[in-house]
C-alpha cells in the first residue's frame, strides 16, 4: 500500500500525512498518520511511512478494534493457530483472497462479516 492521495470515504483529496497528535492530542507510536481533513478518517503508518491499512472513520475504527481484540487473543494467548493461518482461515470463511484479509483494510461491512465469523466457536476449524 502506497501513500494515500484521496479519501475513499468522502472522496476528498484533502488527505495529508500528519502528526497523529491531530487525533490524540499528543503523538503515539511513530507519531504519524494519514488524515482526511474533510471527514476526519485516518489510519496510522508503519515506521517507513507506509499506511497500516485504509482510512477509517471512527465507527470503522471501533469495529476494527473489536475484531482485533477477539482475533489477536486467539493467536497470541490461546495459540489456537498462528496469525497467518488464522487470517487464511478467515479469508476462506469470508470468501475473499487472503491478500485482502486484514482488519486494517476492512470497512464497515467486512468488519461486521468478520465479527459474525470470529465470534463463533472454533470458526477456524475447516
Amino acid at each position: 500500500m502506497s501513500a494515500i492521495k484521496n479519501c475513499h470515504n468522502c472522496g476528498s483529496s484533502n488527505v495529508k500525512k500528519e502528526s497523529n497528535s491531530i487525533i490524540y492530542g499528543r503523538e503515539y507510536g511513530n507519531g504519524k498518520c494519514y488524515y482526511c481533513h474533510d471527514c476526519k478518517a485516518n489510519v496510522g503508518t508503519h515506521d517507513s511511512g507506509k499506511p497500516l491499512g485504509t482510512l477509517a472513520t471512527k465507527d470503522v475504527q471501533i469495529l476494527r478494534k473489536a475484531c482485533h481484540d477477539i482475533f489477536d487473543k486467539l493467536w497470541r494467548y490461546e495459540k489456537v493457530k498462528g496469525r497467518s493461518n488464522l487470517y487464511q482461515a478467515l479469508a476462506q470463511r469470508m470468501g475473499i483472497p487472503q491478500s485482502e484479509c486484514h482488519f486494517g483494510m476492512f470497512q464497515r461491512e467486512r468488519c461486521l462479516q468478520a465479527l459474525e465469523i470470529i465470534t463463533q466457536k472454533r470458526w477456524w476449524v475447516t
